[in-house]
């Protein structure tokens, strides 16, 4: 049998192609070694079985090949022909690169786990190829390390379109009395295996799987015949891999846990986004990746129409409001998890503009209306008119992209700004705030510091702020501090020049509280922002005045419960080693917010350590 599909194959080469042997065989077929004999160059021919061929169809099978064959990436073995042999046509074959090297799986048995960067390097690729051909439309079906090859070092993904084709026909059941499955078992995710509707997150699931076995040298399920594996894919738990690897860093934990969770509306939802993260983690080893990948962004306007000015205070409308625009950064990213992110008083929003680039969700950056660099004429709006603006906004943007979950992420006074803003938010899905991760926000009035210089501001009254920031300057220590606060100054200070009256009047509405409520406004503000358990992240630099501030309210809250009946352990942290302006870094923003989104479904990852009166933020570790 096998000698006559060989001769079947030669003769429908013809003279261009020789067979030279068998290189070995799979589930769906057989590969030969062949020389091209117009290019002098070996290629690999994969032959169909005759039922999975008779199965496909000829029609079918050449469709899905022409689809397979127009993806071009550096890491998906491209198609160089195909075509079909025998009396009846149903000898199915195409013809791909010959690859010199080892497959995934043959590292695999040989070595075991692989070293971590080396693992991070290839499955990085593999994310690579999949985000290019789900971008096409294109679903692999069979993901595993045999379809992984190696090419100059680099990994090459083969036989896109097949498992496809015969996907279509019965959505991961037998499609032969053989017992033709599609994909291998265990690679199938639970919604293939039980012959749900599956799309590009079974690819997803089948990476999570090949992930695994790449970091711990073992299958998630290891130990278990096919027949079971099926079960094992819809029912079992796999052990996390932090604690088969400890040297695994629990953020790659989480990915590949992620990537296995049983819903696919659970696991990440594009291997772009798996990509990305990858990107940064090989980014912080000093790896050799290629440049991350990052969004283009583009400016959304939101338009102030007259039921919105009609939301604002009588005492600060204009009649030229009406019709204007609030400008926003958005990065494009296809993600169901929305993030806006709030800038600091006199700034804007292109102090997110690296945030929004990496950031692995749909991200926006508002500046606040009036604050725009290019902007001539100045509105002047209390704090409160601000806050309707970007409630507005949110609910807006929420309307078109439908998120299943909005968080919010504010920077200094823009912490104090998300807190607030979550506060008020409503409980319907447009415009309702899932979570808040407050970066530096005000504790009390000493921290307020730059805010009451800017409170304090008058026009053309240069020589009583000269003076004031004189002595801003002797209270800060260290030089990297310094150089940012005078930077961040003379940005501000330039961009309004002499028109001051919007940076003072909502300078005044946030230090306000802070020199009149008895009651800490913090904490009022935290009380308020957790009303019904929405989780809070709240981050400071590890400066003397914070660890002795949020001490206190720690201690406070330990004997009174003074933050009330939604505080949650953790959610008032201190970065270590930071200053206020590290709090800002893209690597330790996105962090926090994994953090959030696990806190609003997935297995927490992240853990506090104590110290004498605070909490202080540690790297995360698999439970």
């Amino acid at each position: 049998m096998a000698e006559q599909t060989e001769r079947q194959l030669q003769d429908a080469l013809g003279d261009a192609y020789r067979v030279e042997r068998e290189l070995g065989a799979g589930g769906m077929g057989t590969v030969y070694l062949a020389e091209d004999l117009r290019h002098s160059r070996r290629v690999a021919v994969k032959v169909l079985r005759p039922d999975v061929a008779a199965s496909m169809g000829t029609e079918r099978f050449h469709r899905e090949i022409r689809i397979a064959a127009r993806l071009q990436h550096p890491n998906i073995l491209s198609l160089i022909d195909s075509g079909a042999a025998g009396d009846t046509g149903q000898l199915l074959y195409y013809v791909m690169p010959y690859v010199e090297g080892s497959t995934l799986r043959v590292r695999l048995v040989r070595d075991g786990e692989l070293p971590i960067d080396e693992a991070l390097r290839i499955l990085r690729e593999i994310a690579d190829a999949l985000g290019h051909a789900h971008g096409r439309g294109v679903v692999h079906r069979d993901l595993k390390p045999e379809n992984v090859l190696f090419m100059a070092g680099h990994a090459q993904l083969a036989d896109f379109g097949i498992a496809k084709a015969l996907g279509d026909l019965d959505a991961g059941q037998e499609v032969t009395g053989g017992g033709i499955a599609v994909g291998s078992p265990a690679y199938m995710a639970p919604e293939t295996v039980s012959g749900a509707a599956a799309d590009h997150r079974a690819d997803l699931y089948a990476f999570g799987v090949l992930a695994y076995e790449t970091l711990a040298g073992q299958h998630p399920f290891p130990g278990i015949r096919s027949r079971q594996m099926i079960l094992a894919h819809l029912a079992h738990e796999p052990q996390p891999l932090g604690r088969l690897r400890p040297s695994v860093s629990a953020e790659l934990s989480h990915l590949v846990m992620r990537c296995l969770e049983k819903r696919p509306a659970d696991r990440w939802q594009s291997a772009d986004e798996i990509a990305r993260r990858l990107d940064a983690m090989l980014a912080s080893l000093g790896g050799t990746a290629a440049a991350a990948r990052t969004h283009d962004l583009t400016i959304g306007r939101f338009r102030l129409t007259e039921a919105t000015c009609r939301k604002l205070r009588r005492s600060s409308f204009s009649p030229r409001m009406i019709g204007d625009e609030l400008e926003y950064l958005d990065n494009g990213a296809r993600s169901d998890v929305l993030v806006c992110f709030v800038h600091a008083i006199g700034l804007d929003g292109a102090d997110f503009e690296p945030h929004l680039r990496s950031l692995p969700y749909r991200g926006i950056a508002p500046t606040f209306y009036g604050y725009e660099p290019a902007r001539r004429r100045r509105f002047t709006l209390p704090l409160a008119d601000h806050i309707v603006l970007l409630r507005e906004l949110l609910a807006d943007v929420a309307s078109r992209f439908a998120p299943s979950t909005t968080l919010v992420v504010g920077f200094s006074s823009g912490g104090d700004v998300a807190l607030r803003l979550a506060a008020e938010a409503p409980s319907a899905p447009a415009g309702h705030i899932d979570g808040v991760l407050s970066l530096g926000c005000n504790l009390a009035l000493e921290t307020c510091f730059v805010t009451r210089i800017l409170a304090r501001l008058e026009a053309g009254n240069g020589a009583e702020i000269l003076e004031d920031l004189r002595a801003l300057g002797d209270a800060i220590h260290g030089l990297d501090e310094w150089l940012s606060v005078h930077a961040y100054l003379v940005r501000m200070l330039r961009k309004f020049q002499l028109q001051v009256e919007p940076l003072r009047d909502f300078a005044r509405d946030v230090v306000r509280p802070f020199e009149e409520d008895a009651e800490s406004p913090f904490v009022r503000m935290y009380r308020d922002a957790s009303a019904g358990g929405r989780p809070l992240c709240c981050l400071f630099e590890d400066s003397e005045t914070c660890n002795r501030l949020v001490g206190e309210v720690q201690l406070q809250n330990l004997d009174s419960g003074l933050l009330g009946p939604h505080y949650r352990e953790g959610s008032l942290l201190i970065e270590p080693d930071t200053n206020h302006f590290d709090l800002l870094r893209p690597d330790l923003v996105l962090r926090h917010l994994d953090s959030l989104l696990e806190g609003l479904g997935a297995p927490a990852s992240r853990r506090t350590a104590t110290l004498p009166g605070i909490l202080v933020s540690q790297p995360p570790e698999e439970p």
